[in-house]
This record gives C-alpha cells, structure tokens and sequence, in this order.
C-alpha cells in the first residue's frame, strides 16, 4: 500500500510541477508559442500545484515535529536495549583435499 501512496504523490507532484511550468507560457501569448488548455487540465493543473506547494510549505513543520518526537522518544525511554546477536554462519564441513587433478578411470 505504501508503495501506491508513493506512486500516487509521485504522479501529483510531477504534474503539478509540470504545470507550474508551463502555467507562464498558457498565461501569455508569447509569439512563436501559442499554447492553450482546457479549463479541465486548468483545475487539474491548479489542484496538482496546490498539492505540491501546500506539501513543500509543510515539509519543514514535519521535519521539526519528526525531530522533536524523536528526541523525547529517546529522553523517555532511556537507553535502549541491546540489539539481539545475530546468528553465526552455519559451520563449514571439512572437504578432504584432492590428490590428483584430471580425469580419473580413463585408460591412457
């Protein structure tokens, strides 16, 4: 599900940048650009730059607010508990070395 919620703010994110873009060259007409939307991909546009400028406007608020949870995380907590160890590599059986190389039960 997280994975949706990314391609989704993704998705809003890039259109509404992309709008805020292009939004100067549909204001005006510039003489060797004449480009023209229709008012549905206007307030899709419009909706999608909101959502962005809206998002970066309150990233730094989440950023503090995530920061100041941690700190009184780690205030009230205390020390945290040591991490379990993680189990060691199965162990290796012993292979006895070759004594010869090359094919073996072949007459010569």
């Amino acid at each position: 599900m997280n994975r949706v919620r990314d391609y989704i703010r993704f998705a809003v994110g890039f259109s509404g940048f992309g709008y805020i873009v292009l939004w100067p060259l549909t204001a005006y007409d510039v003489g060797f650009v004449t480009l023209r939307l229709s008012p549905g991909l206007h307030l899709t546009g419009i909706m999608a730059s909101a959502c962005v400028l809206i998002s970066l406007a309150l990233r730094p608020v989440r950023r503090w607010r995530r920061s100041r949870a941690a700190v009184s995380d780690r205030v009230s907590s205390g020390a945290l508990p040591p991490r379990p160890a993680r189990p060691g590599p199965p162990p290796r059986r012993y292979v006895k070395p070759r004594s010869n190389f090359g094919l073996r039960g072949v007459p010569r």
